[in-house]
């Protein structure tokens, strides 16, 4: 089948679909599992070269998607010799670090006293939850379906959750390209580390956490 040309002129990167206008000033529905994998996300002016499938609804889309003048990602044999990863995933070393950090302030915390054991098995738990929902919505925007909503991802960051949606967010490089919900990551770890920091260092009295449970409950 004669492959065809045009741009893509709308773009979903946390739904990962999209629409193309070819040349010919058609537009077509654009999945991200249509597309050959690149060193660089998908973005809206990208020029593309496809050829003409059925969508899912059963109307024409766009498939076998090459985005014009990207760079593939190296091969599996290259990334074994040693080349460097792409400078976005050597980014991601931030999230692993402060998860540690985090753990490391609330084990402190749990061995001097200084905080009830409550809290640790909430952060446990809270953590399972949220690196679930983190692993259920980066496989829903890779099928195309209804996402779990950042409001919810991140109140469950917040309510104890943080260090499990951290370590998703490095294992299934979720959550990781937009700058806002990075921001918004970013104030909820200092938060935490403010919080647990304060408790290790006896700041906060282990009875004002139990009775700020305790009013939370009610």
């Amino acid at each position: 089948m004669a492959r065809e040309t045009g741009e893509l002129v709308d773009w979903n990167d946390d739904r990962g679909y999209g629409f193309a206008l070819s040349d010919r000033g058609e537009r077509y529905f654009v999945h991200i599992k249509s597309i050959d994998r690149m060193a660089t996300r998908p973005r809206v002016g990208d020029r593309l070269s496809f050829t003409l499938g059925v969508g899912r609804d059963g109307r024409p889309a766009a498939v076998n998607v090459k985005i014009l003048g990207a760079n593939p990602l190296p091969s599996r044999a290259a990334r074994q010799r040693g080349n460097p990863a792409p400078a976005r995933q050597r980014a991601f070393g931030w999230r692993l670090a402060t998860a540690g950090a985090l753990v490391a302030l609330l084990l402190v915390a749990l061995l001097l006293g200084h905080a009830p054991l409550w809290l640790g098995l909430a952060y446990l738990i809270m953590g399972i939850i949220s690196a679930c929902l983190y692993a259920a919505d980066k496989r829903y925007a890779e099928t195309g379906q209804w996402r779990i909503s950042e409001a919810m991802l991140l109140g469950t960051d917040l309510c104890f959750g943080i260090v499990g949606g951290l370590l998703a967010q490095q294992v299934f490089r979720h959550k990781t390209a937009k700058q806002s919900y990075i921001g918004s990551t970013m104030l909820l770890c200092l938060l935490h580390i403010l919080w647990l920091g304060g408790l290790a260092g006896g700041w906060i009295e282990p009875a004002a956490v139990t009775d700020l449970a305790s009013d939370f409950l009610r």
